[in-house]
């Protein structure tokens, strides 16, 4: 027990989370309604440059109806609250990868978190939902 809560517990346990997460994309496209799409999934990273710190996605499920979920995964230890500044850091993202990739598709923001998200003034970025017990149903 001496491993709980302390930095490298909340590290492995996020880890852990995608790890988990990037197992049960068959559950999370049921959640999402969308099982009987055709999908292709990955993560991307941008390249750095002077406009940009570079931006990462952990996973993206790219559809075959023009659309993509863009996947945001965070383990926490109860419902996840955006933030002013992570809502900022998440809408930076993805413009970032429209910038980099140029795609044309719609981009839906999903968020894959561990027990839901807390509504916030800020959560309204976030259009898709899955927690843990999704994956497990």
């Amino acid at each position: 027990t001496g491993l709980q809560r302390t930095p490298r517990f909340y590290t492995w346990a996020g880890i852990s989370f995608e790890i988990l997460v990037t197992t049960h994309v068959s559950q999370i496209k049921q959640k999402l309604g969308i099982a009987g799409v055709a999908t292709s999934e990955y993560a991307w990273r941008s390249r750095k440059d002077q406009d940009s710190d570079g931006a990462q996605i952990d996973l993206i499920i790219e559809r075959a109806d023009n659309t993509l979920n863009i996947c945001e995964m965070k383990f926490s230890e109860g419902e996840y609250a955006i933030t002013k500044e992570y809502e900022k850091s998440l809408r930076q993202k993805v413009s970032t990868f429209i910038a980099q990739t140029k795609t044309r598709k719609s981009v839906q923001l999903t968020l894959i978190s561990t027990y839901g998200m807390k509504r916030t003034i800020y959560s309204g970025c976030i259009q898709n939902e899955v927690t843990l017990d999704d994956l497990f149903d």
